[in-house]
């Protein structure tokens, strides 16, 4: 799996990665989070609208209200299922390499590879290790994928040599 130039593991992406990844990403770009929350709160506005002008909340407003907290979920949920169910090359199994040129990604019916000084940040995250490459953009490791946290720490190390922020990982 390791030598001193050269870190290659291979693994599939399950729906609950993709969708735990996304919701990774969304909570990375602070427009994208303000967009998230932004539901979340007019739900609240809605309720509280109600209560300062004393008017009940009814089964209409109620069901408004939790579908205003349930819209974000409910979009990830839905597009990780478009993308896992009906995207046949979300399913193929990757093989990462990381290498001194950069972060090699191949499947069956592509491959492509970025550049080191593409890699701007490495963070940690609850399930992932993520390479960022653009922000809110970021090749999402599950740590299931690198279990061991020597490689994980070469990894950083590696990122961290060609010049990515690795303050977060």
């Amino acid at each position: 799996m390791e030598n001193a130039q050269e870190i290659r593991f291979s693994l599939a992406f399950g729906y609950w990665d993709r969708a735990r990844a996304t919701l990774a990403l969304i909570a990375e770009r602070p427009v994208s989070l303000c967009m998230a929350l932004l539901w979340p709160l007019c739900g609240v506005g809605l309720a509280a609208f109600a209560l300062v002008k004393g008017r009940p909340i009814t089964g209409e407003l109620a069901l408004a209200i939790a579908l205003l907290f349930a819209f974000v979920p409910a979009m990830v949920l839905l597009g990780t299922a478009m993308t896992h169910y009906f995207h046949r090359q979300s399913r193929e199994p990757f093989t990462y390499t990381f290498d001194g040129e950069g972060i090699h990604v191949a499947a069956v019916t592509y491959d492509f590879t970025h550049k080191w000084p593409a890699i701007f940040k490495v963070k940690r995250k609850r399930w992932f290790l993520m390479f960022f490459f653009s922000p809110g953009c970021a090749h999402c490791i599950p740590f299931r994928a690198i279990p061991d946290s020597a490689v994980q720490a070469a990894l950083v190390s590696m990122a961290a040599a060609h010049g990515a922020d690795v303050r977060s990982a």
